[in-house]
């Protein structure tokens, strides 16, 4: 009873597309040359963002 062709189609190219995505995420800063990073600075312009969208609501 084993799988089809088919079959292990349907399981590996999900299971594979994925492992690429999370690889191309975990190294993008490398592929890139560039870091991303968030620090105090745009945390808090994002805090005051949403007060503003919560006042302004």
């Amino acid at each position: 009873m084993g799988l089809s062709a088919g079959g292990w189609a349907l399981l590996l190219v999900p299971t594979l597309l994925g492992i690429a995505t999370m690889l191309l995420y975990g190294f993008w800063d490398r592929i890139t040359g560039e870091e991303y990073y968030v620090d105090d600075d745009i945390l808090a312009y994002d805090e005051d963002l949403i007060r503003q969208q919560e006042g302004g609501a």
